[in-house]
């Protein structure tokens, strides 16, 4: 299958015609200032009483779509991501995501940013759409560090298109000629780079036999993970056997090793890259729900 496209374009969220955009939301979902607020002007007032079409209700009683207010969604977490309509918007959909506040980096910004694009394009997953463009999300008056959130944006963009075979587009739309340049430079050292020579072959992914083990497809995420970044992770092994170990669901294996690809996307540019022991405690209890041991 053709991997998909990633653009970066200088321009207004607004005027991309893609299936869907994203809006850098805040948590009530009912507009504010700078990119929400621009997508809400432009969309009209129809944003604001949207079928909810994320509820199980979206039908009345006499069968007809219930028309109901944007708060209807009931707001949004940082991390998560809902959709709505277009409305007069050239895409179709809007997904709304809110993103974190820059707090220095010490109070997990990383992981919810990751969680913002990681959320969308699941979303745009689900409804099967095939483009999408995405605002530097957090980088206004949020206050996160653009060249920072440029990372984690490419980064997890590219660790999370696997799981949505649909999408097939996917453009970063800047503001201003200086973001542009910024993400033009990120996706061209981390999207591009050729992959330093490993001598690991990849042993999964699409077309996989059927008796591949855990431990064989946790190392095929690790070795796109070197092929995206052009580095190494040193502790390969451990990592590998850590995780597979864990979990044996390709969900949970999906999600832990695009946190792992989240902190490579923020990691200073080098040939090799240790996973630090308590960040991989951390993301194996969050998404598989336990640490062990490997057996010995």
């Amino acid at each position: 299958m053709k991997e998909a496209d990633l653009l970066v374009v200088e321009g207004d969220i607004t005027e991309q015609e893609v299936d869907a955009i994203v809006n850098p939301a805040n948590p009530t979902l009912l507009g504010g200032g700078g990119a929400d607020g621009a997508i809400h002007r432009a969309a009209g007032p129809g944003l604001r009483e949207e079928y909810d079409l994320s509820r199980s209700d979206r039908e009345s009683s006499n069968g007809a779509q219930r028309r109901c207010e944007c708060r209807a969604l009931g707001g949004c977490a940082p991390g998560e991501a809902k959709i709505t309509g277009g409305y007069h918007l050239p895409a179709r959909f809007v997904i709304h995501t809110v993103g974190p506040i820059w707090q220095g980096g010490g109070e997990g910004e990383d992981d919810l940013l990751a969680e913002c694009y990681r959320s969308s394009l699941r979303l745009a997953g689900e409804r099967g759409l095939a483009s999408i463009a995405f605002p530097a999300i957090s980088t206004g008056a949020y206050g996160f560090p653009l060249e920072r959130a440029a990372r984690i944006g490419v980064g997890t963009v590219l660790g999370t298109l696997p799981e949505v075979p649909s999408v097939r587009l996917v453009v970063f739309v800047c503001h201003g000629r200086e973001a542009a340049a910024i993400y033009r430079r990120v996706l061209s050292g981390i999207h591009r780079r050729e992959p330093p020579p490993s001598g690991r072959e990849l042993v999964a992914g699409e077309g996989t036999p059927a008796g591949t083990t855990t431990a064989d497809r946790v190392g095929a995420h690790l070795i796109t993970i070197e092929s995206a970044y052009g580095t190494r992770i040193r502790n390969f092994a451990e990592v590998v056997d850590r995780i597979a170990v864990a979990t044996s669901d390709d969900r949970e294996i999906l999600a832990i090793a695009t946190a792992i690809s989240t902190f490579v996307a923020v990691s200073p540019p080098s040939p090799e890259v240790e996973i630090p022991g308590d960040l991989l405690d951390e993301v194996i209890r969050r998404f598989a729900g336990r640490v062990r041991e490997p057996e010995g």
